[in-house]
């Protein structure tokens, strides 16, 4: 008898569990489009819809005044005023911390700046940030329901461990563990690497929302890589499956942080643009001057950037080859470069990539700017909540 009794608990965790991530996907479904969607009697739909409703999670709209015959449907929608999920990044110079709504809405931002590679000065920022977001005023009403926090290096993320960030200087950091001391009240906590939480951003909040398969590669001072396939997201065996910023391209190119010679970062990212500019000119800049000089069509950042856009796409050929993938988005301060970098990459993918005629692969740049890996971080806390078959807490009593 307990087997049966825990068999239909499970089961109704999983009706509730479904039936809040299809209101969500489709704002003003109607209790029997749930029921045929889940493959559940209506009844049960009801029920599931009822106590959904009168924990804060669900609210019914008016009725559908169509002349369309039979009993008018009553729409649905997520009463997602009554929560906030929170991203955060940690970057080389500077932490971003979000708070966002189930649909990705910024409600709420914290920045700082300092050099991150000093741990307990990351430790200080990021908890006063997260705290500053808690008590910001347009939380005020809502349940913080978990937070992200994105890392530039592999993660493991059954310990919340970052295993090494080379750009950060960063080994066998325990920051689940370190945030939690500091702040032990925080709900649903995810430690993971940025690219991994960026792809979240365009999964959940995006124009290609809920794409089967998506690749992304963030790319700022280092490159990560997000992917996402049949749904799930791809980590490998210890957290390394993104660290393609670090697959060699010239065995005998410049040093990189991580130690080897010829990494794809060091021929297009951030760092690598502004080095090729300091060589050639003797002159050190920041990438927002950068970016002020090749919308003046300095001829000198033209050439640097379609000769990385050539590297980009080399690069982006192999892994299409391997992967397949239907999309590929291009993130972080790179995507700032737009068609200047997207032109050259896209013939040389279609150079190199195999069967080409046979398949269509787009390349995009990311709609959430710099700020994807935290919204994403705050995205995969909700993806996590959308998918877990626990109890869903109560919004209100």
């Amino acid at each position: 008898m307990r087997g049966i009794a825990g068999e239909k608990t499970l089961l109704k965790r999983l009706n509730r569990a479904a039936t809040l991530r299809l209101v969500w996907q489709e704002p003003g479904i109607s209790r029997s489009a749930l029921a045929e969607r889940i493959g559940i009697t209506k009844s049960t739909v009801s029920q599931s819809v009822a106590e959904l409703e009168a924990e804060g999670w669900l609210e019914s709209g008016n009725n559908d005044l169509s002349t369309a015959p039979g009993r008018p449907s009553i729409p649905l929608k997520l009463n997602h005023q009554n929560f906030a999920l929170i991203g955060a990044e940690i970057r080389v110079k500077d932490i971003n911390v979000v708070a966002v709504d189930a649909y990705g809405t910024v409600l709420a931002q914290v920045q700082q700046h300092g050099d991150y590679r000093n741990v307990s000065q990351a430790l200080d920022h990021l908890e006063q940030s997260i705290r500053s977001i808690l008590v910001h005023p347009h939380l005020e009403q809502r349940r913080v329901l978990g937070v992200g926090i994105g890392a530039p290096g592999p993660v493991d993320t059954a310990q919340g461990l970052v295993l090494h960030a080379p750009n950060l200087g960063w080994k066998r950091i325990a920051l689940h563990t370190m945030i939690l001391e500091r702040l032990p009240d925080l709900p649903n906590l995810h430690v993971d690497n940025d690219a991994n939480f960026a792809v979240f951003a365009e999964y959940m909040f995006g124009q290609y929302k809920q794409s089967a398969d998506l690749m992304y590669l963030y790319i700022e001072t280092g490159i990560g890589g997000g992917l996402i396939l049949g749904h799930q997201l791809h980590r490998g065996r210890r957290g390394f499956a993104g660290e393609i910023g670090h697959m060699t391209i010239l065995p005998n190119g410049s040093r990189c942080s991580c130690g080897n010679q010829g990494c794809a970062e060091t021929l297009f990212s951030t760092w690598a643009l502004l080095e090729s500019y300091q060589k050639e000119t003797n002159q050190t800049i920041n990438i927002e001057t950068f970016l002020e000089k090749l919308r003046a069509q300095d001829p000198v950042v033209k050439r640097i950037v379609h000769k990385a856009g050539m590297y980009l796409g080399i690069f982006l050929g192999s892994l299409a080859n391997v992967f397949d993938p239907k999309l590929m988005i291009i993130g972080g301060s790179f995507a700032q470069l737009g068609n200047n970098i997207l032109e050259p990459a896209e013939k040389e993918i279609h150079k190199r990539l195999f069967g080409d005629e046979f398949r269509s692969i787009a390349l995009e740049t990311c709609v959430f700017g710099t700020n994807a890996s935290a919204i994403g971080a705050a995205g995969f806390v909700w993806h996590d909540i959308l998918q877990n078959t626990e109890e869903l807490p109560a919004l209100k009593h």
